[in-house]
């Protein structure tokens, strides 16, 4: 039968100058020699642990990039994600030249598109796609007590005032204020439908 494991056959005394224990309990010698072990017993194993510091002598930027480079095992790594906006393929010999430059063209243009919406949602005319119309803009931000022109930062921080003041929850399970709390989170909808 094939065995897994190694078996010791030599019985090790502890590694502490004058105990005459059994060394059952390893422990490594130094940081840098992690593969290498003393042999104690118990209470001397104790003892080397309860002073052991694996980040002795090191100042606290090597500790940072220690702990850094151990999160993966000390291997490298790269970024998750995409290569960026660039094209998603390298044509060296020209044989895709038309698609790329359609593809580049399309991004280009979703770009603007983009942009263009975004600019008229803000300045108030509604014309952009996905937008809503100025009125309803308007009456939104009326129920949430703010007036024209307005960040979406502190529209959220006006929500989330509302959303405190009369939810059920924060008035002890009161709920004669849930209509009024439906219209804020109505109107707080409108509004992130516009100013995204």
């Amino acid at each position: 039968m094939r065995r897994f494991f190694r078996q010791e056959t030599e019985v090790r005394t502890c590694d502490r100058p004058g105990c005459r224990e059994t060394g059952h309990y390893r422990a490594p010698r130094s940081r840098d020699r992690l593969n290498e072990y003393y042999y104690f017993c118990l209470e001397h194993v104790r003892e080397y642990n309860r002073a052991w510091n694996y980040y002795a002598g090191m100042s606290e930027a090597q500790i940072e990039q220690e702990r850094r480079r151990d999160s993966c095992w000390h291997r490298p790594s790269w970024p998750f994600g995409s290569i960026g906006h660039g094209p998603r393929w390298r044509d060296d010999f020209g044989f895709f030249h038309e698609e790329q430059q359609d593809q580049e063209g399309a991004r280009r243009q979703w770009e603007e598109n983009r942009h263009r919406s975004w600019q008229n949602a803000h300045d108030g005319t509604g014309k952009g796609a996905g937008t809503t119309h100025a009125g309803e803009t308007d009456r939104a931000l009326a129920e949430l007590g703010l007036d024209p022109p307005v960040t979406f930062a502190a529209i959220k921080v006006r929500y989330k005032e509302l959303v405190k003041r009369f939810h059920p929850d924060a008035n002890g399970g009161d709920r004669t204020n849930e209509d009024r709390l439906k219209m804020v989170n109505q109107a707080y909808a409108t509004l992130r439908k516009a100013y995204r």
